[in-house]
């Protein structure tokens, strides 16, 4: 599968984020791998929602990113 130097950047975003260990990494890869444009979607969405600023806290009930993204006015 290849991939765009950005996606890679947001995956190593998304993992050091996360503390994801090397089984963490292989997994995901391996699901990007099963799923390539849907999970590569996700988590470029998901790193771009965190650089802007989502958060799952307590206080906002662990808000899921499809929820999040339709309150920044973004389609799910």
């Amino acid at each position: 599968m290849k991939v765009s130097k950005q996606f890679l950047r947001d995956f190593a975003y998304i993992a050091n984020l996360y503390g994801w260990n090397a089984d963490d990494v292989e997994e995901a890869k391996a699901q990007t791998r099963a799923n390539p444009d849907e999970m590569g979607r996700y988590w470029t969405q998901l790193a771009a929602a965190h650089r802007a600023g989502y958060v799952q806290t307590p206080e906002n009930n662990y808000m899921r990113l499809g929820q999040w993204l339709q309150l920044q006015g973004a389609p799910p």
